[in-house]
Parts: structure tokens; sequence; C-alpha cells
């Protein structure tokens, strides 16, 4: 299952492979918005680019999804490791920071450093996007634990084939 670890926050949070890091995000209680986003956000729609976060990690070509359409259009004059957290879908663990281009300590030095010390957890199959089943669970999203073994908390939105939640 891979790990989000936000950065600014020193957060790290578990989640399916296929999930939005966006919901992901917003579920562990992440704030992923300045005033601006807070007061015209889309709600995920990939319409505001208000959701900026800037990523990195072990695998980082195949962390999340490609650029969508509207990624293009919005961060063509933004770093490469930027992306828009409502059209990143996860595939493998990675280091997000949010907010950044309100500047963050260490900059770029500091968010390669965090992925660099992340363990590479690469699907078989990448390019798909599709969560892979460990055939553990009850099959409902649940693990039955409380999160107190690792103190990090379960995150469970995913996407089907079809990109639909």
């Amino acid at each position: 299952m891979p790990t989000i670890h936000f950065l600014r926050e020193q957060l790290d949070v578990d989640c399916p492979a296929g999930a939005i890091l966006r919901d992901a995000a917003l579920d562990a209680g992440v704030e992923l918005y300045g005033l601006k986003g807070k007061l015209g956000n889309c709600g995920g729609c990939g319409q505001c680019s208000t959701c900026f976060v800037a990523v990195a990690g072990p695998g980082e070509d195949i962390c999340l999804t490609p650029r969508t359409a509207p990624e293009q259009r919005f961060l063509k004059k933004r770093p490469l490791n930027w992306r828009l957290a409502c059209q990143a879908v996860i595939r493998d663990s990675l280091v997000v920071v949010t907010r950044p281009q309100a500047g963050w300590p260490g900059g770029d030095e500091a968010l390669a450093a965090a992925a660099s010390a992340m363990p590479v957890n690469v699907m078989s199959n990448p390019q798909d996007g599709a969560h892979q089943d460990s055939g553990q669970g009850d099959g409902n999203g649940q693990d039955g634990g409380d999160g107190a073994e690792t103190g990090v908390e379960t995150v469970d939105k995913t996407i089907d084939e079809t990109g639909e939640r």
C-alpha cells in the first residue's frame, strides 16, 4: 500500500493505489489550500488550479499517473514536479509538499532527500494505475485496526478503470 509523506506537515498517510491525492490529503486533515484556494476551489474538478503540490518519489515517474489536460494547461509555467492534487492518481509511495507556491524550508533539497529515504514499492504494472489487491482485509476497505501500531491513518478512496470514484 503506498505511503504519502506530507513533508510540510510531517505526516505519513497510507492509501490504496488508485486513490486521488487530493482526497487522501483532505481525508487525513492536510490543508491543501491557501486563502485564494479556500475561497475559490472547484471541489476537485481540475478547474481552479488551487490545489498545487510539489511531489517526489523513489520512482518519481511512476508514483502518480501522468499529467492530465487541465494540469498541462495550468502548470505549463510551473516546475515539472508540481501537480494538481485533484488530478493526480496515486500509484506508489511519494513525498508531497503542500502549497509549494508559498515556499518551504529547505526547498527542493528537502523534498529530494525525503524522497530518497523512502522505500520503493513499485507496482507490478505501474502503467495501468489499477489497484493491486493483496487479498488481505474483509473487502470493504476496513482493516479492522485502529492505526495505533503505526501511527498512520489509512485513507480508502479509489477509482475504477474508467476513472470514476
